[in-house]
């Protein structure tokens, strides 16, 4: 399948009088549906589905109860997920509190050895064909 790309046509900035420029986009496909990566996983590690879909419940509810009590959740061999938060800068500490709290959320990090093969993808496809970069 590969990466695939189209070309799009941007503007620079958001202001009125710059100038539109093409560039590549990627495809995004759509999301892949829970019983299909259940399926997989189960074929991969040679079990029943429905244990499968018990185990990805099972940490789906593990990684969300450990994030939300503050802790670093990692999978091995994949990477983690935290609980992040960004608030406002204030002058003195009586400034700050918890209305200061300006967006909250989970992010995800992934491990290194997951970055690499994903920087390892040599094709793309444009316009049906396809080339190695």
């Amino acid at each position: 399948m590969g990466l695939q790309y189209r070309k799009a046509k941007v503007k620079l900035g958001f202001r009125e009088g710059k100038p539109e420029v093409y560039k590549l986009r990627q495809l995004i496909y759509p999301p892949i549906k829970e019983e299909d990566l259940v399926k997989y996983a189960a074929n991969a590690a040679a079990i029943p589905p429905a244990t499968m879909q018990a185990c990805v419940e099972a940490i789906a509810q593990a990684i969300i109860y450990y994030a939300i009590n503050g802790m670093r959740v990692v999978i091995p061999g994949f990477g983690g997920f935290y609980l992040a938060f960004r608030s406002k800068v204030a002058k003195t500490p009586e400034e700050i509190d918890e209305k200061s709290i300006r967006y909250v959320g989970l992010q995800f990090q992934p491990l290194s050895a997951l970055r690499d093969v994903c920087n390892d993808t040599d094709d793309m496809v444009l316009d049906g064909k396809v080339y190695n970069v």
